[in-house]
């Protein structure tokens, strides 16, 4: 199995790069160790994360740009973004939730659009690189069908 080994160094080598840029921390490294357990649980949980981070970013976008902002409703999707992004890691973009609750829990609406902005470009950076992730994990695990089949 040297593809998958060299597969896998590769992508530990781009984890650690980008908990070094500060867009991943150790709540990632936590969900890739209990993958030993269940196979496959990073790409489902990746899956799912950025399913649902795409529903909750199209939800803010209308809920701020109603003429009317429900100001609770932005503080329930932070918050929900908040959870999500830091159970598979990211931590800024969790940061820029927290921002983004603030303002809204504030009925700011100029600080709420600049924290949606600033969420809305997080997220494209780390939906960019665990995207990355999820072609690697994948890669590796066609290398590996015991984990595709367990």
């Amino acid at each position: 199995m040297p593809g998958a080994t060299l597969l896998t160094q590769q992508l530990n080598n781009f984890i650690r790069s980008l908990r070094e840029q500060g867009i991943l921390d150790f709540h990632f490294e936590e969900l890739k160790e209990l993958e030993s357990d269940t196979p496959c649980l990073v790409v489902e949980a990746i899956t799912m994360f950025l399913r649902d981070a795409d529903c909750s970013i199209a939800e803010l976008l209308r809920t701020l740009g109603a003429p009317l902002i429900n100001y609770t409703r932005v503080t329930e999707i932070a918050f929900q973004l908040k959870g999500s992004s830091s159970s598979v890691g990211g931590c800024r973009m969790a940061h820029a939730c927290c921002e983004l609750r603030d303002a809204s829990e504030a009925y700011s609406k100029e600080r709420s659009l600049s924290g949606f902005d600033r969420v809305r470009r997080e997220y494209l950076v780390l939906r960019e690189n665990l995207n990355q992730i999820l072609q690697m994990e994948q890669a590796i695990n066609a290398f590996e069908p015991r984990r595709r089949h367990q």
